[in-house]
């Protein structure tokens, strides 16, 4: 039988609160420190006619050239 331990309620809330806070502080870092162009993603490409899955791999290319455009210089 597996030995369960008891943690304390209260210490996990307070672990759950720190990690909602440091998201919301990331997330308020990011948009007031990185802008970037929306423009960067080319949408001309959506008909009804689309395959989805190149689209969806299109975007995904295009995301990890703007994420390395971010972090190189």
């Amino acid at each position: 039988m597996p030995l369960l331990f008891r943690y304390n309620r209260h210490l996990q809330r307070i672990f759950f609160l720190l990690v909602i806070l440091a998201g919301l502080y990331g997330w308020s870092y990011a948009t007031s420190n990185w802008n970037f162009d929306l423009s960067l993603f080319d949408l001309s490409q959506f008909t009804d006619q689309t395959d989805w899955m190149e689209t969806i791999a299109g975007l995904l290319e295009q995301a990890i050239q703007l994420f390395l455009a971010l972090t190189s210089g």
